[in-house]
């Protein structure tokens, strides 16, 4: 092969066969339904290591898949049925490359493309094609670290059934990355990005640029001191613009080994538009903070922290916030265990003036964890405007479908849909819009405490309370709702070896949200000596809302795992999940979903195979679905 000089060739033939079927029996008159997937697969991969002159180099890897594809949709709905089906080739590649590695500018390169079938609840299967390539690089120096980094991403979203619409997404990333250290206490450096976003069939696309400016000096009697001054322009365009010019200083004192301070002064100018077709936003935002840190021993640290922020807006609206906070964190150790405790206290007052407008959040962050709702952080949403999306952004949730909305107050909870796509425990994106204004001032209290003795033989009880009064002045004023709250919660955790147990009570009352909950739970995982493993796990919440939102909520689930290695050649892996559900509002549901699959390697044969099943009914229709998944790979 001349230069190429290749150290492993290989590969394998494979054969992939999957067959899904759903039903759904309508309990309201809507109609039943029925669907059927087939897809068959054959395929051969070659794959090559190697390097090309030197492994000093250039050393890689090299692989390709091959194939041809066969997929088949069916389904029947009101007597009437629905088929479509495609042929196809399958393409997939991956290749990385490692050069000159052992020089002062080694580089990686890549190109992969692969793809994935995903099952969704109740919905033909979405097959994900993802093509990326990207270049790294660097440059290795004590005095002027440098690199370069530049990826790219398409990824293609084809529903088996030909009524869905298509979906793509391109993503593009540019980044650069310098410094100049004048010494080991005097930094400059410089960052760029720039980024570019298309997504159909959502209609978005911008372009952005990013350049960071950034000095840290080091300095007093054993440079113990810390100056760090930052320079950041961000400029987006296209569906969604932005412009920020911000300036930050911040300030590190370490006056003793026990006591330390910061200070921090940020300048920010931001113009930003938005999805929803509002005005853009013009802001003008100053804000100057200061923290007091001492610590006693290891006992104690107690922190003391002030600010003041000044936020102009070209609507006419003003807001001025004054805000005052102390931390108390202890610890001690005793003849029991370790005792813990925490205290918090934080004063706000808020002056708002001026005119209204609208703001919007983009990617924040909520996690679902049934039954309990995520609740957004900033009052008066407009919900027409809420949008969801996985964290990898891959997937688009839709209301009704997979969560649904409600107001308390104004503020705004979303729950999720039990046979939707967002899972338990799941954590999603959500951008969205809010109503800020009204004219008022807005003084906020809150008092924290929490107390936690951990035994040394395993039980942690522990007390956590809140305490919080907001008054509102004129108290008829409009574009807020003051929130009382005290708030005890009472529990205790157990964990003994593979046993972990744990009990809380909470009673949160509010003036606008008050509840009651009970959660339990218990887990335990047994290793056994012929090389099984086991879990199981349990979850109770018994949630009672009080009015305005009367809700009453009770919500099980059960669920087992075990993975046992028969012999090396041969594995078998099961496992079952039970939910269910009673609430007063959206009613009762229950379903379970069980999984067992066998994983069998003779030489160079591989064998696995998979089944699924679930069933989930609620008040309005009862849903089943089985899936068959079988693979033969032989290798050569």
């Amino acid at each position: 092969m001349g230069a190429i000089q290749p150290t492993r060739i290989g590969g394998y033939l494979e054969f992939i066969a999957r067959d899904r079927r759903q039903d759904q029996d309508s309990k309201v008159g809507a109609g039943d339904t029925s669907s059927t997937e087939t897809i068959l697969e054959e395929n051969i991969r070659l794959e090559m290591d190697g390097y090309a002159y030197h492994p000093n180099f250039l050393e890689f890897t090299l692989g390709g898949l091959f194939g041809l594809t066969q997929e088949d949709f069916e389904e029947e709905f009101g007597g009437r049925t629905q088929t479509s089906g495609d042929d196809g080739d399958v393409l997939e590649f991956d290749f990385l490359g490692h050069f000159l590695q052992k020089k002062k500018y080694p580089g990686t390169v890549y190109a992969r493309r692969y793809r994935s079938l995903e099952p969704r609840a109740f919905q033909p299967s979405l097959e994900v094609t993802t093509t990326n390539y990207g270049l790294f690089w660097q440059y290795v120096s004590d005095k002027t670290p440098t690199s370069l980094e530049f990826s790219h991403s398409d990824v293609e979203l084809n529903p088996l059934d030909d009524r869905e619409e298509d979906g793509r997404q391109r993503n593009t990333r540019l980044r650069f990355e310098t410094a100049y250290q004048f010494n080991d206490h005097n930094v400059l450096s410089l960052l760029y990005t720039h980024e570019s976003v298309e997504e159909q069939p959502y209609e978005l696309d911008y372009d952005s640029d990013e350049l960071t400016l950034a000095h840290r000096w080091h300095f007093g009697e054993g440079y113990r001191h810390r100056l760090e001054s930052e320079l950041n322009y961000f400029d987006q365009r296209g569906s969604f613009e932005v412009e920020r010019a911000r300036w930050r200083e911040t300030l590190w004192l370490k006056h003793t080994e026990d006591l330390r301070s910061w200070y921090r002064l940020e300048l920010l100018d931001r113009t930003q538009g938005n999805l929803a077709g509002v005005p853009p936003i013009e802001e003008q935002s100053y804000l100057l903070s200061g923290t007091v840190e001492h610590q006693l021993y290891d006992s104690l640290i107690s922190q003391l922290y002030a600010f003041g922020q000044v936020q102009e807006f070209d609507s006419g609206l003003d807001i001025d916030r004054l805000g005052l906070e102390a931390n108390l964190d202890y610890r001690k150790r005793n003849r029991w265990g370790m005792l813990r405790g925490h205290y918090r206290f934080r004063a706000e007052r808020e002056d708002r003036s001026g005119g209204d407008l609208e703001a919007e959040v983009l990617d924040e962050q909520g996690t679902f964890n049934d039954p309990e709702p995520v609740v957004l952080r900033n009052a008066n949403v407009i919900t027409s405007t809420i949008f969801i999306t996985a964290l990898d952004r891959l997937t688009f949730f839709q209301p009704t479908r997979d969560y649904q909305i409600t107001l308390v107050g104004d503020r705004t909870e979303i729950r999720r849909v039990a046979t939707g796509r967002i899972a338990d425990g799941q954590t999603v994106l959500i951008d969205y819009v809010y109503q800020v204004g009204g004219s008022f001032d807005l003084d906020t209290i809150n008092h924290e405490i929490m107390v936690r003795e951990d035994f040394d033989f395993g039980l942690s009880p522990y007390y956590r309370f809140r305490w919080q009064d907001q008054r509102l002045s004129p108290r008829d004023a409009t574009g807020v709702v003051p929130d009382d709250i005290q708030a005890h919660i009472v529990g205790t955790e157990y964990e003994r070896g593979p046993l972990r147990l744990k009990a809380e009570y909470e009673d949160h009352d509010s003036t606008v949200s008050p509840f009651e909950a009970i959660r339990l739970s218990a887990s335990y995982t047994r290793r056994f000596d012929f090389g099984a493993t086991g879990t199981l796990r349990a979850r109770w919440t018994d949630m009672d809302q009080k009015p305005p939102n009367d809700r009453d909520t009770q919500f099980l689930t059960l669920e087992g795992r075990y993975r046992h290695t028969v012999t090396p050649s041969l594995t078998v892996e099961a496992a079952v999940l039970y939910r269910d559900e009673d609430d007063s509002v959206d009613g009762d549901d229950q379903g379970v979903d069980a999984d067992l699959s066998l994983e069998w390697l003779v030489r160079e044969t591989e064998v696995r195979v998979t089944y699924e099943y679930g069933q989930f009914e609620d008040d309005f229709a009862e849903d089943r679905t089985s899936a068959l998944f079988v693979q033969v790979r032989r290798r050569f």
